[in-house]
């Protein structure tokens, strides 16, 4: 029988069988080049996000700790390890360096203060990022939908505590950054808090992460409050919700299992975080985001937290060591923890990427380079880096019969001070030679004119290096990668951001503690 009575050569629906074999080729070459373009996106090598990042906390508990910080440097990796697939299409395109940066703090919670929420969350926060960012659709995957992912990501881990940990009882507070690519994601909950700096002019200006949530005081919190069966009493800082459950000074935490599991309808606490994203000007205009405790956000504004990092470029260690001595300063006492990070953006991009306007020293180096003009080995990398440090020797507990007569002996936090000072020194008289010598003149050739570096190695470096007479003085000669690698993984990593001239974060080794400055 004919079909359609046209000759035979038309499909059920009227349309000729050449259109339609026309259109399957079609497909067919469409799947094709959608399934080559994944291959070929997945095949992209995985890189971690283009910055500096640590971390200091002291105080607390000494058992187990009221704050947890985790430090994910590189996310697509996890992911890669845990068979997660991640999106490759809008801020995920062309495996867009990934990191994820959190701070769980248990000292912010209606509870009495504990480290079980903040232990949990920090053990299991970065699953659930992943299972939500994985299932993002296609077309889903702008920064929209990733800051609904983060929010998600809360509720899950809300839920997950309630749902199937019935022995923690206390809750804790948050504030995390996640980097996908040129973009930024933050997201506080209760009392901690965080700052985004940006360059205005010549000035950095901190802004505050945090502070639209998490406090009774504030005239949308009290609005919810009270719409779920709680009552605002006091005004500012001081304000603090009451129902049945008790008395809270925080409005929003994950777990606290007694204020979330009465049973009578929706939660008098919240758990949805303030959630920001901002595309980076990466290091132009954003140089770093801070995340700090609830402590820390109690006794100081995101400007003041600015400040007091202002002498530590590129040095998130000493940084972070310095917000932490400045609140002991200011009246915090052992008996809390005071936790903060910092994500430092280094120039040349998420990637890396090279910039050849440079930079000077005492700023941001513009990428991660390669190391120094040594001799290279195959393919070309190079090698080594010529060096000059100044070792502190540090102890925790009761003193070693192996130190030195007459040596000082100082805990870490004490020696971790030392070199605060040491390296504001150093950029004092640094400043000072750029004034003299002119801020063109390149920064190998400008540590040739110090003097103040050859006095405090002398004085306070237990280095036998320290004892070289002259400009030899600290100098450990060239240091190839593998020998930094020996020193410590974070003795590598420090050097391998460095360039000619620029001095080094604070950084561990079976040692001590260094200060490095690369000379070539």
């Amino acid at each position: 029988m004919v079909s359609q009575g046209v000759g035979g050569h038309e499909g059920y629906s009227g349309t000729p069988l050449w259109k339609i074999q026309q259109q399957n080729a079609a497909q067919r070459e469409a799947a094709l080049q959608e399934s080559l373009a994944y291959a070929a996106e997945r095949t992209k090598p995985i890189l971690p996000p283009n910055v500096l990042a640590d971390a200091v906390s002291i105080g607390g508990p000494s058992g187990r700790p009221f704050v947890r910080h985790v430090l994910v440097k590189c996310l697509r990796k996890v992911a890669q390890n845990s068979r997660v697939e991640l999106p490759i299409s809008g801020v995920f395109a062309n495996q867009a360096p990934m990191g994820l940066y959190c701070l769980f703090d248990g000292q912010s919670a209606a509870s009495e203060p504990g480290p079980n929420a903040a232990e949990y969350c920090a053990r299991n926060f970065y699953k659930k990022v992943l299972d939500n960012l994985s299932s993002l659709p296609a077309g889903a995957t702008s920064e929209t939908f990733v800051k609904a992912a983060l929010v998600k990501s809360f509720e899950d881990m809300d839920r997950d505590i309630l749902d199937t940990q019935p022995d923690i009882q206390d809750g804790c507070g948050a504030s995390i950054a996640l980097v996908i690519g040129e973009y930024l994601f933050t997201a506080v909950l209760g009392l901690c808090d965080g700052a985004l700096v940006q360059v205005e002019k010549t000035a950095l200006q901190g802004s505050a992460l945090g502070k639209s949530q998490g406090r009774p005081n504030l005239a949308e919190e009290r609005t919810r409050l009270m719409k779920f069966g709680g009552t605002v009493v006091g005004e500012g800082p001081t304000a603090k919700v009451i129902c049945s459950i008790g008395t809270s000074m925080v409005s929003r935490s994950l777990g606290d299992r007694a204020w979330k599991s009465t049973g009578a309808g929706p939660s008098v606490l919240g758990t949805v975080p303030e959630i920001h994203s901002t595309k980076l000007s990466w290091a132009d205009r954003h140089p770093y985001v801070l995340l700090v405790s609830k402590p820390l956000a109690e006794a100081f504004s995101a400007q003041q937290m600015v400040d007091f990092t202002s002498d530590f470029s590129a040095q998130p260690r000493a940084a972070c060591g310095e917000i932490v001595a400045k609140g002991f300063e200011n009246g915090l006492t052992q008996e809390t923890q005071s936790t903060a990070i910092q994500v430092w953006f280094l120039r040349g991009g998420p990637m890396g990427a090279d910039d050849a306007s440079g930079s000077t020293a005492g700023e941001a180096p513009r990428k991660k380079p390669r190391l120094g003009s040594a001799p290279t080995g195959p393919g070309g990398d190079i090698k080594s880096a010529r060096l000059r440090h100044i070792l502190i020797r540090y102890q925790d507990g009761p003193r070693q019969a192996n130190v030195p007569k007459g040596e000082v002996v100082r805990s870490r936090p004490e020696a971790e001070a030392l070199l605060r000072q040491l390296l504001r020194e150093l950029k004092v008289e640094l400043d000072g030679l750029r004034r003299k010598f002119g801020r063109t003149k390149k920064a190998e050739d400008l540590w040739l004119h110090s003097t103040l570096f050859l006095k405090l190695c002398k004085e306070h470096s237990i280095c036998p290096t320290s004892q070289k007479g002259g400009g030899m003085c600290g100098d450990m000669g060239w240091v190839s990668r593998e020998a930094q690698r020996k020193m410590s993984k974070e003795f590598e990593a420090a050097v391998s951001v460095l360039r000619p001239g620029e001095w080094s974060d604070i950084v561990p080794s079976a040692d001590g503690l260094h200060i490095v400055q690369r000379i070539a």
